[in-house]
């Protein structure tokens, strides 16, 4: 029987967002307010970070949209929520390398960082598309202990790396086994919308590409996959999972 794990939901900061950056093709979605989320997941006998974050400074001057990103709180004083600081970190699963899910990395100096393959050559080459996006990674993200992933992998029992691309080329999500299902966070940047279409549009489409792509059939295949597999969806930027207990 596999284990069954809890995810804490963490955040260090928030910005003012146009919905249509998550909701791609759809007109006037309005704004809303987004935070950065990352998780931890209890019980696996290691200290399992999903994403890492940023604090508010360091995300306004890495945005490649001008958002006016703001702290919410410390990734230190964050991560002592769950009891740990960042020397004790040991896996960083890193979703992608767009800077708003990486820049607190660099805190956790024992952890192994998980990347996907393609999400790694992405960083080192970035398309002018997103490049903004990347542009962290020359200052000391090529020297993370970086653990390559190509596809769906096994991290451990009951934690599962799953490939999504389309939002950014080497993108993953991470399955867990919890009390209440298959929790799987989105690794890529989605709102509950993405997976929850409002009506019309509910009846015609399974789910909505995400705004921000490098492919967006591949970024669609990405989301339904994940529908498909979920008891329990939780996406990178959903406003309602700001201080949301623990899953």
């Amino acid at each position: 029987m596999e284990p069954k794990y809890r995810i804490h939901i963490l955040t260090t900061a928030q910005t003012v967002f146009s919905k249509s950056l998550f909701l791609y093709l759809i007109p006037n979605p309005g704004q809303m307010t987004i935070p950065a989320l990352f998780f931890y997941i209890e019980g696996a006998g290691k200290h399992i970070l999903v994403d890492t974050g940023g604090e508010g400074e360091e995300l306004r001057k890495n945005s490649q949209f001008g958002a006016p990103w703001e702290e919410v709180t410390s990734f230190e004083k964050s991560l002592a929520r769950v009891g740990i600081t960042p020397d004790d970190v040991d896996i960083v699963i890193q979703t992608h390398l767009h800077f708003d899910h990486t820049l607190n990395t660099r805190k956790c100096r024992n952890a192994k960082v998980y990347v996907q393959k393609n999400e790694l050559a992405q960083a080192h080459n970035p398309h002018p598309l997103t490049a903004q996006m990347y542009q962290w990674f020359d200052k000391g993200g090529k020297g993370f202990n970086y653990i390559i992933v190509d596809g769906d992998y096994e991290l451990l029992p009951g934690i599962e790396l799953l490939s999504v691309p389309g939002h950014s080329a080497g993108c993953q999500a991470v399955a867990v086994n919890t009390v209440k299902g298959k929790a799987i966070i989105s690794g890529f940047c989605s709102i509950n919308e993405n997976f929850d279409p409002p009506p019309p549009l509910k009846s015609l489409v399974p789910v909505i590409c995400p705004g921000i792509h490098l492919n967006a059939v591949q970024a669609f295949e990405s989301l339904w996959r994940i529908k498909k597999l979920a008891d329990v969806i939780l996406p990178m930027h959903e406003p309602s999972l700001m201080g949301a207990e623990c899953i």
